[in-house]
């Protein structure tokens, strides 16, 4: 194991689903099905791969039974299904739903469909972990239902309809590349229906781009014939009033007055003229961009959120990695073991770096927030580290993203207790 600790651094210088009319497609996926086809590269053995939807009536994965060695991209696909009648009726709007077990750690399992124009599979959704406290047999894990985002095919071409199928697709690197040692997920068998849209559908995929200190761009994908939408905003957890805060504007409206370093919410309706508006959609959860702090700077990391999961973003500082990560702890954390700092050495909250699941020549970075060093004549830096482990590699100080100032390599501690 290796981890580098930073311990202190200074510085001196609502979703709506709408259904109508007699539906073309309803079909239940059936399991066990033949007619269902299972695909990657994964650990075949019963305890990993623990139902096989082609013969039993789940589609189950133990990536922890399946080991760290093992690197397991394994899907569920469905036979093709002609949307062509579904198309010609106008019931153009597709969805999933299906009861899942899943707990998260650092892989995904997603919701794709087939593009038989660009013969590839595309993302619909990605499910969520919701269920932590199950490490094995995930059949018998608490179910949720998933009901997906509408997939609109009003612009499928012939061969996109006549050649549509959908999979549930399991990575356990999430994407990253190369293998993880996770946990796992089960589902029973998925339902995808289709349904006639309503006469002003509701917006989607809403999105907050050129954040700003007091700025930022709100958009949203209109999904009928609007070309205005309705936008209400305030701070997170605000009570939407339904009164818009800015009444028929183009998409994407520049939202202005807001307040640095303070997280927003946000929700639209479409405007569709005629034929009326559509529900209130959101909220779209962001943060306004940080202010550079003028230097002198001292931070201890004591109102950080300390946790065992990748630290990403927090007061202005932000972290990088996939299986190789910077973790927020508290000084009793002791993290991996074969490491330091011992708690008896460490007090207050400090940043490692967590490797156990990592690679040769993983990287991870912990960035800090704007530093104004105008008020200096000579900016240093000063911070505490312990270095100790089996694979200790390097810790580099770089500014601005480019210039090294200051590298450090290998174990630089003989000991956990070492200061």
């Amino acid at each position: 194991m290796k981890k580098i600790t930073l311990c202190v651094f200074t510085l001196f210088t609502f979703a709506f689903i709408f259904q109508s009319g007699a539906q073309t497609l309803n079909q239940n996926a059936s399991w066990p099905n033949a007619e269902w086809t299972v695909t990657g590269t994964y650990n075949n053995n019963p305890i990993a791969f623990e139902a096989d939807p082609t013969t039993s009536a789940n589609f189950a994965f133990d990536d922890n039974d399946a080991g760290g060695a093992s690197d397991d991209d394994i899907a569920a696909e469905s036979p093709v299904i002609d949307l062509t009648a579904a198309h010609t009726a106008g019931e153009t709007w597709l969805m999933i739903t299906v009861d899942y077990t899943y707990h998260f750690l650092s892989d995904s399992l997603t919701l794709e469909y087939w593009d038989a124009d660009s013969a590839s599979w595309v993302t619909w959704e990605q499910f969520s972990g919701n269920d932590d406290s199950i490490y094995g047999n995930f059949c018998n894990g608490a179910r949720t239902t998933f009901t997906s985002i509408v997939l609109n095919i009003v612009g499928f071409t012939a061969t996109q309809q006549s050649g549509f199928r959908y999979r549930m697709s399991y990575l356990d690197d999430g994407g990253a590349g190369g293998g993880g040692w996770r946990w796992g997920f089960c589902s029973d068998s998925p339902t995808i229906t289709s349904s006639t849209p309503p006469p002003c559908p509701d917006p989607s995929n809403l999105i907050a781009t050129a954040i700003m200190d007091t700025t930022a761009s709100l958009g949203w994908t209109d999904n009928g014939s609007a070309t205005m939408g309705d936008i209400e905003y305030g701070a997170t957890g605000f009570t939407p009033t339904e009164t818009p805060t800015a009444t028929n504007k183009a998409n994407p409206y520049i939202a202005t007055g807001f307040t640095a370093e303070t997280t927003y919410d946000f929700y639209v309706r479409a405007n569709c003229g005629v034929d009326g508006v559509s529900n209130w959609v959101g909220p779209f959860t962001f943060t306004t961009a940080c202010v550079a702090i003028t230097a002198p700077y001292t931070e201890d990391f004591e109102t950080f959120t300390t946790g065992s999961s990748s630290f990403t973003s927090e007061n202005c500082w932000t972290g990088s990695g996939g299986t190789y990560f910077w973790e927020s702890a508290l000084g009793t954390d002791v993290g991996s073991g074969g490491t330091g700092p011992d708690p008896s050495i460490t007090t207050g909250n400090y940043f490692y770096t967590e490797s156990s699941s990592g690679i040769p020549g993983n990287m991870t970075d912990l960035v800090s927030r704007l530093v104004d060093l105008t008020a200096l004549t000579a900016p240093a830096l000063t911070f505490n580290y312990h270095m100790f482990g089996g694979q200790i590699g390097t810790l580099d100080v770089i500014v601005n993203g480019t210039t090294t100032e200051w590298t450090l390599s290998g174990e630089q501690q003989t000991s956990a207790t070492d200061p």
